[in-house]
């Protein structure tokens, strides 16, 4: 285990440390920086004093509380496993650190486990050895304590358990749906059948804590955010936000299936998304009002995780409810309803929403009237409107109501804290006087010299209040004017002006009695009084008693704050978090408080007036605002005499477009994503960066965040440069002051001896208020002397010890000065040490400058610019993705002109040429372009030539042959007839006849060949006008009917099949066809052909069909070829023909074919206006 591992490299250490000189060990440190990141620390202890260390930040000034060789002990910062040594006159401890606990919890000091052992905060650690607790023992097996895990809400939020039952859940309604959708009977209902699965089970995590680990999370506490029932935490709405999505989606699928021309459908679909639209602006507005959320996006640094879900569920829901708003309009705009019927009644629903929300649930009007707006940007739908363009106005859209909705209701959230805020400050109670002045009481209570002079207190006033200022109410003090009264049960006071005698004790206990603010104070022995008059004080009580005498003495302390104080303030990390919840960021706000009209004392940096406008007016609650340049003031009367105001920026237009920008690219980003995973309309984005344009629009965008990038480390680099250079001079500087300062005082002294304490505690005090730093004085051997903030070392944050790396630079490698960073806890700060000489020369200590309570200077700079920088950037980015879109386009759009052009070039056609001013690289392009087409149509007209040319070469050829075939036979039987005379048969008369039938038939067959080349060679004009196809085949079946074909005529055409076309030419067309198709059949196959007519969009379709042998795969290609032909007769120009007729009359030709089953010819016509 981890912690088995651990102690064998601290007990190996340990021995190495026994066996040699631990001065080694100060010179090599990189082995004990490792170690001490690791949680493992080693002390060696001589002669009661402790003489190395390796760290300064575990309170241990004595191993005298080590009592065994090892163990386990509780310091008071934590837990530690320890073991020690004894080696001659030498104690040798290590510690390992298992859990910080401390007894203050802050954003600074948090108990956790270290972080080797990956354990909960909320494990407790037990040194009881019960069954029900789990043991831990050492390597040696031995028990060293006991874990017990309480049961509490996490503190932290396990976002991998959220995202993993997140997936879980969609993966289970997926389930639910594929399940549904394999049942017939339920498949059409599938959609709302899971979407009401998705509701039940929503009911059933909010009423039954499930799952009760989940719910445990941070993320589910009501401190964060707390609506209603159904929401009772922001992790329910990130619930119900998913599964409200969840629901549009799976409605969505439903419409899809749904009747489109149910009217009762289409009226519950309005009302479904009416209801989203109402549920998600009460939401919306509840998640920011009822929330201790930050959402002032502006601030983007300031926003915490919770900030991020918040924003994010409130853009899935409006984008979502946006996707059925669509889907509905959609489904059943012109189907239900006639659309002018549809849309109207839609948009009334829109408006009443608007009303509705705004007169019963007192929403902005604005942010209602989103839902009215949407239907609005999808009921316009033309075909000049493109998609995208309706797409970007919705993003715009909700971008604008978006921001302006979290801004108008972060200040109005913002101001309802104020004025809480006001309301508590004007209180002046202040939780830190509280809260120090319970440890100063158990010094004043112990302090044996009050307890011996108390008795003679009014003898000795004078001297004992200075004795009691110097050494319990200085530093943070000074900001009181304290007047101190030691009362014995016997004293008296002489109140004037009536000088009335009346006892100490009791004076002071009705003036408690009478003034204190509230019965309900949190201590006891601290009242805060409040009086008639406007006057406010503390009054602090304390009791000491006389060890010889027995006889009892009671303190008061009245403490009235200054006017204008400006004292250090304390550092945070000594104060519980509940008692810094009222306090004021000096990065926001400015504040100030008037005591009859007087000021009395301000923070922040806006200079206020030293007296009180008297145009203030106030109304019944006691508040007033009134606006001043850029900043708005929140002024509070708690009483007659005393006003506090805050102070704070407005939003200005820049904020708003800076918010504006954020929204825009945040919600772009979810709907791309949303449309990528879901496919959902309007957002079913497809990413292609194939285009010149969209590569141009990347390279911009790109570029501007590779920019802000590497400029935003580049700055930040610069400032904490810089800031660490300002830092370490300030601190070079002040260290030099305070010396200078000390030496005064100390220079005479030859050593740090014990008498000097209480004066040099003193001393570091005043010059820490004067400074505005904290001091720590050093001896010679690394203990803590002296310190002007003793509370530190008492809480146990730190020990009596130097810093070792310090202090082995100081004194070990005798360097003048040391800066260097340190820490206690998560808190980081810069501490500079130097050696400290008397006036001899002499190093008498060692003096410690601790500067944590400037350390967020830092953050709040580095913030601050960040903040700046990101709100340029969110606006510049989306700025260049404008000018990229549009940019890109302007550069594109020749080249897409020249692609255009390019495009509808056609070979043998007159081709334009583009017309180009500009001399640059399109230009050239164009320059090309135009020669390439004027050489282009050179080439086209010249092969135009050479092709008619050859193809009248192949058609003469042809003809030649055609004609050279009947002119052989011809010519035979003239010279057989010739001879047949000279011999003057019997038949010759027969003989005659028949050469005369010979020669009639090649005749016959020549003008068949000659009236095929003239009809083709020639093509008569076309007489387009309306027929009727139908009329047209049935009398092409008349003509070809014969015993052994069976034609048959299929209309599924109920109306006239009415085309334009030329009517000589449509018979031309289908006799060919079918005198092809009796052709292509077998003559040992009944011959059957079908002609079929369809209505088919906006054409007729013919399909002439035969059963013949169907056309051979080698011969498809050429079939409308001219002069191609399978048959042993004609010229092949027949289908040619056929293609040119139907193409001329805006139709098209192809066939279907099967080996020995037959061909089909397919005719598409468009129909007759």
């Amino acid at each position: 285990s981890q912690l088995h591992q651990k102690e064998k490299s601290a007990h190996t250490f340990l021995n190495e440390l026994v066996n040699q000189d631990y001065n080694y060990f100060q010179k090599n440190s990189e082995k004990i920086k490792t170690l001490s990141e690791r949680g493992i620390f080693f002390f060696v202890e001589e002669n009661n004093r402790i003489v190395f260390w390796t760290s300064s930040n575990i309170p241990l000034n004595s191993n005298g509380n080590l009592k065994n060789t090892n163990g386990i002990v509780k310091l008071k910062d934590g837990w530690y496993e320890y073991s020690k040594i004894k080696e001659r006159k030498k104690t040798y401890t290590c510690l390992i650190l298992i859990k910080n606990e401390y007894s203050i919890t802050n954003d600074v000091l948090n108990s956790n486990f270290h972080a080797d052992f990956n354990t909960s905060s909320f494990v407790e650690i037990s040194i009881e050895k019960t069954p029900q607790l789990v043991p831990i023992h050492n390597d040696k097996g031995e028990f060293l304590f006991s874990l017990n895990e309480m049961v509490s809400i996490n503190n932290s939020s396990n976002w991998i358990m959220m995202l993993t039952f997140l997936i879980a859940f969609a993966c289970f309604i997926i389930f639910i749906f594929n399940f549904l959708n394999g049942f017939s009977s339920v498949k059409k209902y599938s959609g709302i059948l899971s979407s009401l699965f998705v509701i039940c089970f929503y009911i059933t995590c909010t009423y039954f804590s499930f799952p009760e680990p989940l719910l445990q999370q941070k993320i589910f506490s009501p401190s964060i955010y707390a609506h209603s029932y159904i929401l009772p935490s922001l992790g329910h709405f990130l619930l119900a936000s998913f599964s409200c999505f969840s629901i549009v989606i799976l409605l969505t699928k439903y419409l899809k299936v749904a009747p489109k021309k149910n009217k009762f459908l289409a009226v519950t679909f309005i009302l479904i998304t009416s209801l989203f639209s109402v549920i998600i602006v009460n939401w919306f507005v509840g998640v920011i009002i009822n929330s201790s959320i930050n959402f002032e996006v502006v601030n983007l640094l300031d926003l915490s995780a919770y900030s991020f879900i918040g924003i994010f569920n409130v853009i899935v829901l409006f984008l979502g409810t946006s996707v059925l708003i669509k889907a509905t309009i959609n489904n059943f705009s012109g189907n239900a309803y006639i659309k002018n019927q549809f849309l109207p009644l839609y948009w009334c629903s829109g408006l009443m929403i608007v009303i509705l929300s705004y007169f019963l649930f007192n929403v902005n009007w604005i942010i209602s009237s989103w839902f009215l707006i949407v239907i609005l940007i999808f009921s316009f739908q033309h075909k000049t409107i493109s998609g995208f363009y309706q797409t970007t106005a919705l993003l715009v859209v909700l971008s604008i109501l978006l921001s302006y909705g979290f801004i108008h209701y972060s200040s109005k959230k913002n101001e309802l804290n104020n004025q809480y805020l006001l309301k508590k400050l004007s209180k002046e109670k202040d939780p830190i006087t509280e809260y120090l002045y319970q440890d100063i009481l158990k010094k004043i209570e112990s302090d044996t010299l009050l307890q011996n002079r108390a008795s003679n207190y009014w003898e000795n006033k004078s001297t004992i209040d200075k004795y009691l200022a110097d050494k319990y109410f200085n530093g943070y003090w000074s900001k009181y004017d304290i007047n101190s009264y030691i009362c014995k049960s016997n004293d008296t006071l002489l109140i004037e002006p009536d000088n009335e005698e009346i006892s100490c004790i009791d004076f002071f206990n009705n003036k408690i009695e009478t003034e204190q603010s509230s019965p309900f104070q949190e201590y006891d022995n601290i009242v805060f009084l409040y009086t008639n008059e406007g006057a406010s004080s503390y009054l602090a009580t304390a009791s000491i008693t006389n060890k010889t005498s027995q006889q009892k003495s009671y303190l008061f302390f009245e403490m009235v704050p200054k006017i204008l104080s400006n004292t250090e303030g304390y550092p945070e990390l000594l104060l519980n978090k509940k008692e810094t919840d009222v306090s004021i960021n000096v990065n926001k706000y400015s504040f100030a408080k008037y005591k009859k009209n007087k000021l009395a004392t301000q923070i922040g940096s806006f200079n206020y007036s030293l007296e009180l406008m008297p145009f203030i007016k106030f109304n019944d609650e006691g508040f007033a605002t009134s606006k001043e340049k850029e900043l708005t003031h929140l002024y509070y009367q708690g009483d007659k005499n005393t006003v506090v105001v805050l102070t704070s920026k407005q939003y200005n237009y820049f904020n708003y477009v800076t918010t504006f920008s954020y929204f825009f690219l945040i919600i772009s980003l979810s709907s791309i994503v949303l449309g990528f995973i879901f496919k959902l309309t309007p957002f079913s984005w497809r990413l292609a960066v194939s285009s010149f344009s969209s590569k141009i629009q990347l390279f911009i965008i790109l570029s501007t965040t590779v920019s802000f990038v590497l400029f935003g480390w580049g700055t930040t680099y610069y400032i904490q440069k810089q800031y660490s250079e300002k830092n370490t001079k300030t601190i070079q500087e002040k260290v030099r002051s305070i010396v200078t300062e000390l030496e005064t005082d100390l220079g005479n002294e030859k050593r740090l001896n014990a008498q000097l304490t209480n004066f040099i505690d003193y001393q570091l005090v005043k010059l820490s208020n004067v400074f505005y730093t904290d001091i720590n004085l050093y001896d010679l051997s690394g203990q803590l002397f002296a310190t002007s903030r003793p509370e530190i070392t008492e809480q146990g944050l730190i020990n009596n010890l130097m810093n070792p790396i310090a202090y082995n630079a100081l004194h070990v490698d005798k360097k003048s000065s040391i800066i260097h960073d340190e820490n206690i806890s998560s808190l980081q700060y810069l501490s500079s040490y130097v050696p400290f000489r008397n006036n001899q020369n002499k190093i008498i200590g060692y003096l410690n400058l601790p500067y944590f309570a400037k350390q967020n200077e830092l953050e709040r700079e580095l913030s601050s610019f960040f903040t700046a920088l990101i709100n340029i950037y969110a606006l510049l980015f989306l700025i260049s993705i404008i000018i990229s879109i549009v940019f890109a386009n302007y550069i594109s759009e020749p080249l897409t002109f020249i692609k255009n052009k390019i495009g509808s070039l056609q070979f043998g056609k007159s081709n334009e040429l583009i017309e180009w001013n500009s001399n640059d690289e399109i230009g050239a392009l164009v320059k090309e372009y135009n020669k390439k087409v004027l050489e282009l149509e050179k080439s086209a007209n010249l092969l135009a030539k050479s092709e008619r040319e050859s193809a009248w070469r192949e058609m003469a050829k042809q003809v030649a042959h055609e004609i050279k075939n009947p002119l052989t036979p011809m010519k035979l039987s003239i010279q057989h007839l010739e001879r047949s005379i000279s011999d003057s048969p019997e038949d010759m008369k027969d003989r005659v006849k028949r050469t005369a039938k010979t020669l009639i038939d090649q005749i016959d067959t020549l003008t068949n060949i000659a009236n095929e080349f003239s009809n083709f060679a020639k093509m008569p004009k076309a007489n387009q006008q309306k027929i009727d196809l139908k009329e047209i085949i049935e009398s092409i079946i008349d003509l070809y009917k014969e015993e052994n074909i069976t034609i048959q005529f299929d209309n599924n055409c109920s109306e006239p099949i009415n085309v334009l076309a030329d009517k000589d030419q449509i018979n031309r067309v289908f006799s060919n066809l079918i005198k092809n198709a009796i052709q292509a059949i077998p003559n040992e196959r009944e011959g059957k052909i079908t002609i079929s007519t369809y209505k088919d969009n906006k054409q007729y379709k013919v399909e002439v069909t035969d059963n013949g042998n169907g056309i051979p795969i080698e011969q498809q290609d050429m079939i409308f070829t001219p002069n191609f032909t399978t048959k042993t007769n004609g010229m092949g120009l027949g289908l040619a023909m056929v293609k040119n007729i139907v193409e001329n009359s805006n139709g098209s030709i192809s066939f279907e074919t099967s080996k020995l089953e037959g061909t089909t010819f397919i005719i598409e016509l468009p129909i007759a206006n």
